[in-house]
């Protein structure tokens, strides 16, 4: 069996390295933003700062993993998945985490990819499962982000930027036509069927074109499928209702996190324009920054909450508050997972599978 930091791609010296460049960032970040926004009104706003919320954030971290972990759980048993145990899923996640601020080359989706397939999930399977978890994880957030810009476009909230409040009116419903349009019933054979031949990739150039077409036509089908996975989850909610709930309050609860690291510094903002800053801030982790988007994610936070309306100097320590408890805090936690790699690799072929649908 592999080793541990062998399958995660982890070197120890790699590690510190982009945990000290993810420091350096923030700390740009910090310098910088804290010179625009005067350093005199940054310690003037710490020193009336109201400690007691920085609890609810604790408790808002802590809804927000509870309700990953339970979606994931309940995504891996969809259509004949394995039914991970609590704990299990719980060190998936965790491992998850870990790997991805660390820059490990397997990162989030590579670990839960390994364990669903280590958990009997073929290769094809696995992959399509990944991809509907992080289809439906994203897709609430975005119809959330939608939701909330409809409001504020409608007069609700302080206002935030036309182009900010459209692109998601636009985009968001595109995207779900589209995701509807090709897992229709009488496309969906079609659309996830792979292809029927592999091609060889081999130093001739005439085997490249057709190496690349047919490997887009397997992540294409492969694609397709998770959003069906998708679809097959929110049709039936009973069956799967940890799945359904999970994400809202994985992102109600790291939402609310933001929202007490804010009312910390003293900000009242509406539910509206906080949703459509903090979702906007977010599509940066899209990104492959290092050190779990430390820096980007930071600016992204500050300036999408000072176009609606937050004053810089709060917002940039809300937004530090906040990151503390969503990125420095669990790295300790995340430690320790990525010791439990050759456990977990030792527990998941023995779970247990969800009887297949008829």
């Amino acid at each position: 069996m592999k080793r541990q930091e062998e399958f995660l791609g982890i070197d120890k010296r790699k590690a510190i390295l982009t945990l000290v460049v993810g420091v350096v960032l923030v700390a740009g970040v910090v310098a910088i933003i804290g010179q625009v926004a005067d350093f005199h009104k940054v310690t003037r706003a710490i020193r009336h700062a109201h400690r007691g919320w920085l609890l609810v954030c604790l408790v808002g971290e802590i809804l927000a993993y509870t309700g990953y972990i339970a979606a994931y759980r309940d995504f891996a048993r969809v259509d004949g998945g394995p039914r991970l145990p609590v704990w299990t899923a719980t060190r998936v996640v965790a491992v998850g985490f870990g790997a991805y601020i660390v820059g490990s080359s397997a990162g989030t989706l590579g670990v839960d990819y390994w364990a669903l397939h280590r958990a009997g999930d073929k290769p094809h399977t696995a992959a399509r499962r990944v991809l509907a978890l992080n289809t439906l994880e994203w897709g609430v957030l975005a119809v959330a982000a939608t939701v909330a810009a409809i409001t504020m476009l409608a007069g609700s909230g302080d206002g935030a930027p036309l182009a900010m409040e459209l692109a998601w009116i636009v985009v968001v419903p595109l995207c779900i036509a589209a995701a509807l349009w090709v897992t229709s019933p009488k496309r969906v054979a079609k659309t996830t069927s792979l292809p029927e031949r592999r091609v060889k990739l081999e130093r001739s150039h005439r085997t490249w074109s057709p190496w690349l077409w047919n490997a887009a036509h397997i992540a294409l089908a492969d694609a397709i499928g998770g959003v069906v996975l998708v679809r097959h989850v929110l049709a039936r909610p009973r069956r799967y209702p940890f799945a359904v709930l999970g994400f809202p309050l994985f992102w109600g609860g790291d939402i609310l996190g933001m929202y007490a690291a804010l009312r910390a510094f003293g900000v009242h903002i509406g539910l509206a324009p906080l949703i459509l800053a903090y979702t906007t801030a977010y599509v940066v982790t899209s990104l492959p920054l290092p050190a779990g988007g430390a820096g980007g994610v930071e600016a992204g936070l500050i300036f999408s909450l000072k176009a609606v309306g937050v004053a810089l100097a709060p917002a940039l320590l809300a937004t530090l508050v906040y990151r503390f408890f969503t990125l420095w805090l669990p790295l300790g936690v995340a430690a320790l997972a990525l010791t439990q790699v050759r456990a977990l690799a030792e527990e998941l072929p023995h779970v247990e599978h969800e009887p297949a649908p008829g």
